[in-house]
């Protein structure tokens, strides 16, 4: 099964709620490994991310 057939048939990723309720946010690793993830499963191996356009201005 190619990288793009595993994450074709993974679920929309769903965080449990806290136990306050809240929802929380994906941290930096996970981001950056969803990233490299998707980046793989493409073909194109360590592309660079984009930034934003308020991480660019900084």
């Amino acid at each position: 099964m190619s990288p793009m057939e595993r994450l074709m048939q993974e679920a929309v990723p769903v965080r449990p709620e806290r136990p306050d309720g809240t929802h929380s946010l994906w941290t930096q690793q996970e981001q950056d490994r969803h990233w490299n993830d998707l980046c793989e499963s493409m073909g194109v191996p360590g592309q660079q991310r984009p930034a934003r356009p308020a991480e660019a201005a900084a």
